[in-house]
């Protein structure tokens, strides 16, 4: 009697080792081969690598559009200052945060990027062109470096003085 149940144990654990097998085989088969997997993580590659291009350039857009928001503030400081000048016709020497500020703004705004000065030129240019009874700037420039070069608003061909990175160009902007 030992015996026959030795033998129906024995019996059992080969069908069970079979249907293992089996269940193994046909797991094995629903997976995934080598070859999908690497298609999957090819596309999943480009299209991160999109993403990032499309950020980046989000990101250039914001900038040079803060640019252009600090320009005009600068702008509408440097009307307030030729206010305050005798016969209100002369704009200030430069724009520096003891010039500008805090008088006609709360501070001078800086580059978000590179947080440099913008460029600014008060003209004509000559040595006694400061603010004050003897005061000859009647005019200026005042110019940001877009980092977007299909930015629609900039100029056809860049100040190399106020933006010597070839990478950029200029966007400028006048008195009225």
């Amino acid at each position: 009697m030992v015996h026959s149940s030795k033998l129906t144990v024995h019996r059992n654990t080969k069908s069970v080792n079979r249907e293992l097998k089996t269940i193994n085989s046909r797991l094995w088969r629903r997976g995934f081969t080598l070859i999908e997997l690497l298609i999957v993580i090819t596309i999943l590659g480009i299209l991160a690598g999109l993403t990032m291009v499309s950020y980046s350039g989000t990101q250039e857009r914001s900038r040079d559009s803060r640019r252009k928001t600090d320009l005009d503030a600068i702008k509408k400081a440097l009307e307030l200052a030729k206010q305050d000048t005798p016969g209100a016709y002369y704009y200030p020497k430069d724009i520096s945060d003891t010039t500008l500020a805090p008088t006609y703004i709360k501070a001078v705004p800086t580059d978000p990027k590179t947080n440099q000065g913008y460029y600014y030129n008060a003209k004509p240019d000559a040595p006694d062109c400061t603010l004050g009874a003897s005061s000859t700037c009647t005019d200026y420039d005042l110019k940001a470096c877009l980092e977007n070069k299909s930015d629609p608003q900039k100029e056809t061909t860049s100040d190399t003085v106020a933006c010597p990175d070839t990478n950029t160009r200029s966007y400028k902007i006048t008195p009225n």
